[in-house]
């Protein structure tokens, strides 16, 4: 994997930070349990890149879409275990995108709470409705 090492500690934000921030979009109000932090983040990690920091030498690591894949993410996000490895921990995301990757997320829950409310008023009897 190619390491980033023009990237600016300022430009990138931990990966549990913004399924955190995405979460209070999403939920206001609501606990940030750790496991809904994890869904945040798998759905995230579908819109944006991941990257792994270098604790040491500040630099970032790809994580590769196998890696995601084959993974889950555990402990409210801030870890991507991966079957037979060290886990993957100290990931981070572009701040650039998270704002749009937030939109995007934001619009499908408007979406799936509307056809899910269409749904229910679908399977009402005929008399209430």
């Amino acid at each position: 994997m190619d390491e980033l090492r023009d990237a600016r500690p300022d430009e990138y934000i931990p990966l549990a930070r913004a399924a955190a921030l995405i979460h209070e979009r999403l939920f206001p109000g609501h606990a940030k349990e750790s496991k809904t932090l994890d869904m945040i983040a798998v759905a995230l990690s579908a819109l944006v890149p991941l990257y792994q920091r270098d604790m040491k030498g500040g630099g970032l690591q790809p994580v590769s879409e196998a890696d995601v894949a084959a993974g889950r993410f555990t402990r409210g996000a801030t870890t991507l275990e991966i079957a037979h490895r060290t886990p993957l921990r100290y990931l981070v995301v572009s701040r650039g995108s998270l704002a749009q990757a937030t939109a995007a997320l934001v619009a499908d829950s408007v979406t799936a709470a509307r056809v899910a409310s269409t749904l229910r008023l679908s399977s009402r009897p005929q008399a209430l409705r």
